[in-house]
């Protein structure tokens, strides 16, 4: 490709780096029966960044690979770099994970038109409650990541496929759920068990009435704890660590959790949709274990921030965890695939494990939780069990708390280790918490 000769010339004159990422795909999308959306598209981006010599990195994007435009590019992000953001170009690394998968791409066209209509009538063929499948979309196709800074040629290609199920069920009331899957493969029984799940969510909040106060064992599924991992996640982050607003900033080789807990971060794992050689700056990923039975580990970080920590003698931790939250952010730290290791207890047990026990299903108000003192309010709707058998359906119960507590206060880990998107987790049994209806 010419346009990558001619930014491989200016990335080895100048303190400048070119992150490329091409995405081609298919979507193809109902509504109510109803073909929606059928449509072959390619989206493709650079982001560049200039280094200038007091270590400040500006940053510019295009949408555009014509050369003219890309030096336009360079010439914003230099200028940029006088009010930009502390920076380092990593040096190539001596070797980089091998990961393997397919990469071809197992569904066609055809095949991806069969199976969406199949899929649908899945859904209404539940149960006679499902009124409407609102929306069904599944998108296939592969993405390329490039990235080029003077010697350094990075290239990495995958393929992905993403589902979203909407259905409603009607009993006492319309209620509306939805699944979702992103992944590197098709898989047609995997989508079978989101519309299976979404069907059960639609059908029990269906049933739910104004809840009573309760205290009480609460089972969170995979879809919600997922939830709570993202606000986990910022307490990990190595930034947020040095400048002492992480919950554990002073925590590294305590006790912190329940010894169920051991948490993952991998980034090498084929199965996984965030694994790959290197990072958003070019440094090799890796697997992490931020937590283990309960003690606290190890921290992510991404290059500056590894150097910051080194210089106040910290020198245990691994870069390897930058990405960048569009082609027109900075890349910063964050997770790369983050999971719960899974535990040995059936759903069904979990439910039966306690006299009573609620069922969330529906969780309101995550965003507005406290990442930093990790204090949360949520509303949330589910289903009570008595003896393991389904008793009653509540809605708009206030559901408070604190999740260093919830963790720490963790019962039973289920067997059901199922992951939404990049952020994996089974059923997680907690003891006793205070509903209010």
């Amino acid at each position: 490709m010419e346009f990558l000769k001619e930014i491989k010339k200016i990335s080895q004159k100048e303190p400048v780096e070119f992150w490329i990422e091409i995405e081609e795909g298919f979507e193809l999308e109902k509504r109510d029966r109803k073909d929606f959306l059928e449509e072959k598209y390619k989206d493709q981006n650079i982001s560049i960044r200039y280094l200038n010599e007091d270590g400040k990195a500006g940053l510019s994007y295009s949408t555009s690979f014509n050369f003219l435009d890309l030096e336009e590019a360079v010439l914003k992000a230099k200028a940029l770099s006088k009010y930009g953001v502390p920076s380092i170009f990593p040096e190539k690394e001596k070797k980089y994970p091998e990961i393997y998968f397919s990469k071809d791409l197992n569904i066609s066209v055809n095949e991806v038109k069969e199976k969406l209509t199949e899929l649908e009538e899945k859904a209404f063929g539940f149960d006679s409650s499902i009124t409407r499948v609102e929306k069904i979309k599944l998108s296939f196709g592969k993405i390329k990541y490039i990235l080029i800074r003077n010697e350094l040629e990075l290239f990495w290609e995958s393929p992905f496929y993403s589902f979203i199920i909407s259905v409603v069920a009607k009993n006492n009331k319309e209620a509306e759920a939805y699944e979702w899957y992103e992944g590197v493969e098709f898989n047609y029984q995997t989508l079978l068990e989101r519309i299976e799940l979404a069907c059960q969510k639609a059908i029990a909040l269906s049933k739910t009435k104004k809840g009573k106060n309760l205290k009480i064992p609460i089972l969170f599924p995979p879809f919600l704890v997922v939830n709570l991992l993202e606000l986990l996640e910022f307490s990990f982050l190595g930034d947020e660590v040095l400048k002492g607003r992480s919950f554990l900033k002073d925590k590294l080789e305590k006790n912190v959790f329940n010894e169920k807990i051991t948490l993952f971060d991998d980034g090498i794992n084929p199965s996984l949709p965030e694994s790959r050689p290197f990072d958003d700056e070019g440094v090799a990923q890796n697997k992490k274990i931020l937590i283990e039975k309960g003690i606290v580990k190890t921290f992510l970080f991404d290059t500056y921030w590894k150097r910051e920590a080194e210089k106040r003698g910290l020198k245990e931790f691994k870069a390897g965890n930058s990405r960048r939250l569009d082609f027109s952010s900075f890349p910063k730290i964050s997770s790369t695939n983050l999971y719960l290791k899974n535990g040995e207890v059936s759903k069904e047990d979990l439910i039966k494990a306690e006299k009573e026990v609620f069922e969330v299903l529906e969780l309101l108000g995550g965003h507005t939780a406290n990442p930093i003192s990790g204090d949360f309010s949520f509303g949330v709707s589910g289903i009570y069990y008595k003896e393991g058998e389904p008793i009653d359906y509540f809605c708009e119960m206030a559901l408070s708390g604190n999740i260093f507590e919830l963790f720490k206060n963790v019962l039973e880990l289920g067997s059901d280790l199922t992951f939404y998107g990049s952020i994996g987790s089974p059923s997680l049994l907690v003891e006793k918490m205070d509903l209010g209806g």
